[in-house]
């Protein structure tokens, strides 16, 4: 930015008019020399009427409306600013001094001797041959922050093994600064505790009890379901803005508009951790402590909240003086221009003006300062004002009215006032900035910690990750885990394989099998299981179930000698190169080391290979450390036999190829000749090599492969026996489901019946309570009569619609159904072939049906064609057709089971005659079995004519034969209960006499009270009858 001051000119009240043209004369000479300056891009002179000195007027710097806009400062310190200034001037008149040749500056690098060993850094070789990268670079992709990815890509460099011993580091540190790679079994549990948090608030299916927090602008957001937290739209770049401040620079709108942005990020995520520790339904505690150290300053917050308008300029309510200053500019602006247009509207200077040449009546010298011109005729110019300009030709000169000279003045002045206190402003917001830079990086470095417990947690996701147990005993223990990075790649049907090792004293295991059958695939998801526990990712593999429990312990370091580093340069050759390998392994291995090995002891003599090999293995288990191999090698395969700390483990080979599954426990011939035939090698070539093989070697291979055969069949069968049970318990659950749906649904239908039943009966109440009304109103008699025809009316309605709820139809058809079956197996007495001979004390069952059926009937006498029998203590005559013999298990209203009935021989007092009990025998062999009857159904009872019995009057022994007769009728026409109308009398006597009786007459009677009042009160006795 040119720093060039206001350029004032001297008034009329100071200055004559000599000096006011010698002022002239020095300006012009300025601009001229400072138009050297100006880019090819500006108006060139003579264009569109103007010169090098005089430009178009531009409205929107002298719109009163419109606050002038100045840059910011680009130094915080006021001093450099103006050296930079000077800086600016010097660099315009002085000659660029031609730059140096860059090809001078190259040196070219000195050639490195220093022998390749020396330079081996295992660290970094160790996660590049595992192909851990790939995986860091799939983290670095799920987070949204720009700390988030800083924080991932740190764990590529060899230091995350190198720097963070001692071991203590991280529980030391602040967990906001916490490093991606944990560095104790605590730190990865921690790790996986956050992400287990971040799993439930993501799982869109699980019940937290629908929790929620408000955010800074108060409005409700939902935790959980599927919600992560609050992190995007912001890019948390704060590192760039702390730059640009450490190298004394002004923060900018921009700068601090992302500050701004920063923070009101920071705000709602407080609110959001706040939200997770009030859940009760799970216990949200590491996500919450990731952000516990946040330190925001609230002051800082407000300020730059406010620090701007709606335009984005520095707020003039905010800082005042700036609004002042802006106001005042306004004003002279206001009053430069109504002068202006007042002198050109004068008579007296319309004459004086140039306008001949049609162009603009207004125009500005902008080199000047911006100050105003207008055209006017050369011998009016110097009595008028001062000339700044003039045309081509000469017949037009651009003049100053010197009304406006000295508001002008001071209008440049004021602008000045507004970019300096507007400097001043910038360097304050920055100064306030640069002052909490501490805490907003702490800040930054926490919102870095949630962003990557959420880009573990999406990855562990796509890949299939659990969460497994983390100890420090050396322990790797899953089912189906598979090579993550092959899940990345989204290779087909990527073969799982069960993984063990550290258990039971097991240090080491041997990876046996056919060359290109997936030993090093196997060797690398150790190691990447190893780091992926250590990063805190989820393991892919299968989920914890009853007896299994996916463990991966944290192991550090993780050493890989996977490939060669042979080097002609270096005389190294493949072998010289796994020796050094191995020499750093033995100097790094520990307790806690894991070593993954591939084809330990190749490329040098079998024999020799082999002792180097089981030599370096003993070494490593010496140290504690846990070692998983490749070989080919028999004598290494026989580890396991011999060495108790070893177990073996062999690739899957199934009719001549690879299906690149591990199976713990069983060596893997390594099937070379097959191997080479499958990829192509000449068939003679092959034939000579079988021929080749010793007997002893051919035999063992092929008894190897028979039984890999065998065993890979035997699997097949388990695999197809456990989908199958999988099945039928999918099936199961199902049932389950939807027989708790139909439950659901019977049961709903079932509430939904009583709601409408309810309200069809408050309706009838309704119904009665107004006759019951209209009863004590107006007790006339034909009130009355008609007040008993609407009872009978709701009553027969209430039945009927008690009737027909859908619940009692299907009862009512199921007792149908149940009675005709009752029916059919009762043979009447009429219709037997052996009429039996009935006497007296024989015990019948009336299987006509109506509301006798299926009751008991004891025979007093025999009338011919009737008989005289009791029935529920009521005597009455029936026909031969309406009663049956009674089998002998049955009793009152019996339960008949679908077998064949059991005769016994009834009790005495109820034994049937022989030539009955034959006759009974004859029939029951042709009867077909049945079910139970349905009970009688019971009915609302509400008192009317029909079902009360009146004994006012009566004395007692009257009133029982009233009462029994009235029980009788009842019973026959299905009733199940009675009212008795007994009155209060003189003392109660009849009422006391009559409820003793009924409290005594337990065969009649089930239970008895006084009536309901709206059937009468204490008045009447309800009965209900067995």
């Amino acid at each position: 930015m040119p720093p060039s001051e206001s350029f004032l000119l001297p008034t009329e009240n100071t200055c004559g008019h000599g000096q006011r043209k010698k002022s002239y004369q020095a300006a012009v000479n300025d601009e001229v020399q400072s138009s050297v300056a100006l880019s090819e891009n500006e108006s060139k002179a003579g264009k569109d009427g103007y010169s090098l000195l005089r430009q178009p007027l531009h409205k929107s710097s002298w719109d009163p409306k419109v606050d002038p806009v100045f840059e910011a400062p680009s130094s915080l310190n006021e001093k450099s600013q103006q050296q930079q200034n000077n800086d600016w001037w010097a660099g315009k008149i002085q000659p660029k001094s031609r730059p140096e040749s860059s090809i001078a500056k190259v040196e070219l690098p000195t050639e490195d001797f220093t022998p390749q060993g020396e330079m081996l850094d295992l660290f970094q070789r160790s996660i590049d041959t595992i192909d851990f990268p790939f995986v860091i670079h799939a983290l670095v992709d799920e987070c949204l922050s720009l700390p988030g990815k800083k924080r991932a890509q740190e764990a590529l460099a060899h230091q995350m093994n190198k720097d963070i011993k001692p071991k203590d580091k991280e529980s030391a540190t602040k967990v906001a600064n916490r490093p991606l790679v944990a560095t104790s079994p605590d730190g990865v549990r921690a790790r996986y505790k956050e992400v287990q948090e971040m799993q439930w608030l993501l799982d869109e299916f699980l019940d937290l009890g629908n929790p929620s927090y408000k955010n800074r602008l108060n409005y409700k957001v939902t935790i959980g379901r599927g919600n992560p937290p609050p992190l995007e739209g912001v890019s948390f770049d704060l590192d760039s803005i702390l730059e640009i401040m450490e190298n004394d620079n002004v923060l900018e709108g921009p700068e601090l508009l992302d500050v701004w942005t920063m923070m009101n990020a920071f705000q709602d995520l407080q609110l959001w951790s706040n939200g997770l520790r009030k859940i009760e339904a799970k216990e949200f505690v590491a996500l919450p402590g990731l952000l516990e150290g946040m330190q925001l300053n609230d002051t800082l917050h407000d300020l730059l909240d406010e620090a701007f308008d709606e335009r984005g300029s520095l707020s003039s309510k905010t800082f005042p003086t700036l609004g002042r200053l802006r106001e005042k500019i306004k004003t002279l602006k206001t009053e430069i221009l109504s002068t202006l247009d007042s002198l050109v509207n004068m008579p007296s200077v319309k004459s004086k003006l140039e306008l001949e040449s049609g162009g603009p009546l207004y125009s500005e010298i902008s080199n000047g300062g911006g100050r105003l011109v207008i055209p006017m005729k050369p011998r009016y110019a110097s009595q008028f004002g001062i000339v700044h300009d003039s045309s081509r030709s000469g017949k037009t000169v651009y003049v100053e009215p010197s009304e406006i000279i000295t508001p002008t003045n001071e209008l440049r002045q004021t602008e000045a006032e507004l970019r300096s206190e507007e400097a001043r402003v910038w360097r304050y917001l920055t100064d306030q900035v640069w002052s909490n830079r501490y805490d907003l990086k702490d800040a930054v470095e926490a919102v870095g910690q949630v962003d990557l417990t959420l880009a573990r947690c999406l990855l562990g996701a796509k890949i299939g990750g659990v969460i497994p147990e983390v100890g420090n005993e050396g322990i790797i223990s899953l089912k189906n885990a598979k090579h993550p990075v092959l899940l990345l790649r989204k290779i087909d049907n990527v073969v799982g394989s069960d993984l063990d090792l550290g258990a039971n004293g097991n240090q080491g295991l041997v990876l046996t099998g056919p060359n290109s059958g997936g030993k090093t695939v196997i060797l690398k998801l150790l190691g990447l299981a190893a780091l992926l526990a250590r990063t805190g990712i989820p393991v892919p593999a299968t989920p914890s179930c009853p007896g299994y429990e996916p463990r991966v312990d944290y192991f550090d370091p993780v050493l890989a000698d996977i490939g060669d580093i042979q080097s002609v340069g270096s005389d190294l050759s493949t072998f010289s190169g796994h020796l050094l390998v191995c020499r750093e392994v033995l100097a790094n291995s520990g307790k806690d080391a894991l070593v993954l090995m591939d084809e330990v002891g190749s490329g040098t003599d079998p024999a020799q290979g082999v002792a180097i090999a089981q030599a370096l293995l003993e070494a490593l288990l010496a140290t504690g450390c846990r070692v998983a191999i490749t070989t080919h090698y028999m004598a290494l395969k026989q580890l396991a036999a011999s060495d108790d700390r070893f177990s073996v483990g062999g690739m899957q080979f199934v009719k001549g190829r690879p299906t690149y599954k591990l199976l713990p426990g069983t060596v893997g011939e390594s099937f070379a000749i097959s191997v080479a035939e499958r990829l192509g090698l000449p068939q003679p070539v092959i034939a000579r090599a079988n021929e080749l093989l010793d007997s002893e070697t051919r035999q063992m291979g092929d008894l190897i492969r028979d039984l890999e055969d065998q065993k890979a069949l035997i699997d097949e069968r388990v695999e197809e026996l456990e989908q199958k049970q999988n099945e039928m318990k999918v099936m199961e659950q199902k049932m389950k489901e939807e027989q708790n749906k139909l439950e659901r649904k019977m049961l709903t239908a079932r509430r939904d019946e009583a709601k409408k039943f309810a309200k069809a009966l408050e309706e009838k109440e309704a119904i009665l309570e107004d006759v019951l009304k209209k009863l004590k109103s107006d007790p006339s008699k034909k009130l009355v009569a008609k007040s008993w025809d609407d009872i009978r009316f709701v009553k027969r309605d209430a039945i009927s619609e008690a009737e027909n709820v859908p619940s009692v139809l299907r009862a009512k058809k199921i007792a149908k159904e149940t009675l005709q079956d009752a029916q059919a197996e009762l043979v009447p007495i009429q219709e037997m072939r052996e009429r039996p001979e009935l006497k007296e004390g024989d015990e019948l069952i009336v299987c006509k049906i109506g509301p006798l059926f299926q009751r008991q009937a004891i025979v007093e006498k025999i009338l011919g064609r009737q008989v005289q029998v009791k029935v529920s203590g009521v005597t009455m005559a029936m026909k031969l057709t309406d009663v049956a013999l009674k089998p002998a298990d049955v009793a009152l209203r019996p339960t008949v089971s679908n077998s064949s009935f059991n005769l016994k021989t009834p009790s005495k007092g109820s034994k049937l005659s022989k030539t009955a009990e034959r006759a009974l025998k004859s029939e029951m062999k042709k009867a077909p079995a049945s079910v139970d009857p349905a009970k009688p159904k019971q009915t609302i009872v509400i008192r009317t004519e029909s079902n009360t019995v009146d004994v006012r009057g009566c004395n007692f022994e009257e009133a029982k034969d009233r009462i029994r007769t009235k029980i009788s009728k009842a019973i026959i026409n299905q009733r199940g209960a009675i009212f008795v109308l007994h009155g209060h009398g003189t003392g109660g006597v009849l009422k006391t006499k009559l409820r003793r009786w009924f409290q005594s007459e337990k065969k009649l009677v089930k239970q008895w009270g006084a009536a309901e009042q709206s059937d009468g009160g204490d008045a009447f006795t309800r009965l209900e009858l067995n």
